[in-house]
């Protein structure tokens, strides 16, 4: 019912959050997650004129009426050696296409910005669709990347007394709510008899995590890369923990239901290039990584290193990402912090159909 209620609000809700509320993607993606029905019902209350940014670009008509498709990305990964590479604008612009790649600092505000219609596709981690395919965003995965648990980590300071992960009780810990950070917190304190309910969660968008770690303000960061990198770069810190033994760390490709079923060539081929682009990056680290140093301010050392680690492209959704996916959604269900228990095999793409 609350999803056909979404349906039934969204096109009038679209036309009105604009000029009503000016609201940043990262409040956004909380209220989100707090509960899709109040997000709705906070922005129906507004009136305004037609909102500039709504989904002029795609049609659930058909692919004929596409013209701009916009992409979702963080700071990170194949979507910013994609855009740096140019391919995908020269494919699809014998199409009589053009790409916008819209960035996030994280996964759940581009959950968001697919939920309002602002984006088409894009790529997240583990948790932030699983909160979004619970919230009724009609979002279906299209592809995944290898999984690469050491992309993740748990940083204290080098004078820190926290030397163990049982040493984490009763201290203040900066995490992105709904994201694989968020789970890697999860799965650490799980390890050693904790939960949630016996430290003091700080939860930050990665920039804002960032910073406090840095003023002291919180005794633990957790979150994954560039951050981790930027981090580890910027300071004396120690890694307490990587994500082995604790978290996959998979990153999925997405699209909205209705983009995957009228433009199902696009999405081929975005996939394709970002595959192509993925191989690229394995045969060129060096280049790869000048391209992360420079959108990220990292040094150029550090960017290859990471880039090294990484497994960059994507491919077709393997079976065992989805099994690992569904285990993770009935974690978060478990502890009361997702709000329905989902099916995530319900959003799995099954290409033309």
């Amino acid at each position: 019912m609350l999803f056909k209620l979404q349906k039934l609000l969204l096109p009038d809700l679209l036309k009105s959050i604009s000029d009503c509320f000016k609201l940043r993607l990262t409040t956004i993606f909380l209220l989100l997650f707090a509960g899709s029905l109040a997000l709705s019902l906070a922005l129906g209350s507004c009136n305004s004129s037609t909102n500039s940014n709504s989904s002029a670009a795609s049609s659930d008509d058909g692919i004929g009426k596409v013209t701009v498709v916009r992409i979702g990305h963080q700071p990170h990964g194949a979507p910013i050696l994609l855009k740096a590479r140019g391919t995908l604008e020269k494919r699809l612009a014998s199409m009589g296409l053009s790409v916008q790649w819209v960035e996030f600092p994280a996964g759940p505000p581009i959950m968001a910005a697919m939920a309002e219609g602002k984006v088409d596709m894009g790529m997240a981690g583990e948790v932030p669709p699983l909160f979004a395919q619970a919230s009724g965003v009609p979002l279906v995965y299209v592809a995944n990347e290898q999984p690469v648990p050491t992309m993740m980590g748990i940083l204290v300071r080098n004078n820190s007394p926290i030397k163990t992960l049982a040493d984490l009780k009763g201290k203040k810990i900066t995490a992105t709510k709904a994201s694989a950070g968020h789970y890697l917190l999860i799965q650490a304190l799980l390890r050693t008899g904790l939960t949630l309910e016996d430290v003091q969660a700080v939860y930050l968008p990665p920039p804002e995590g960032q910073e406090a770690f840095r003023r002291g303000e919180v005794d633990v960061w957790v979150g994954w890369n560039p951050f981790l990198a930027i981090l580890e770069d910027s300071m004396p810190v120690r890694l307490l923990a990587n994500g082995e033994g604790l978290t996959k760390n998979t990153n999925f490709y997405f699209s909205t239901r209705s983009f995957a079923s009228s433009s199902y060539d696009i999405v081929k081929i975005v996939i394709e290039e970002m595959r192509q682009v993925g191989i690229w990056a394995t045969n060129n680290p060096s280049e790869a990584a000048k391209i992360i140093a420079a959108k990220n301010n990292m040094k150029l050392a550090t960017a290859l290193k990471m880039t090294k680690m990484n497994y960059y492209g994507a491919q077709p959704i393997q079976d065992r990402a989805i099994e690992e996916q569904q285990r993770i959604a009935d974690t978060f269900f478990r502890l009361g912090l997702l709000p329905k228990q989902i099916r995530v095999e319900d959003v799995v793409w099954k290409g033309r159909s």
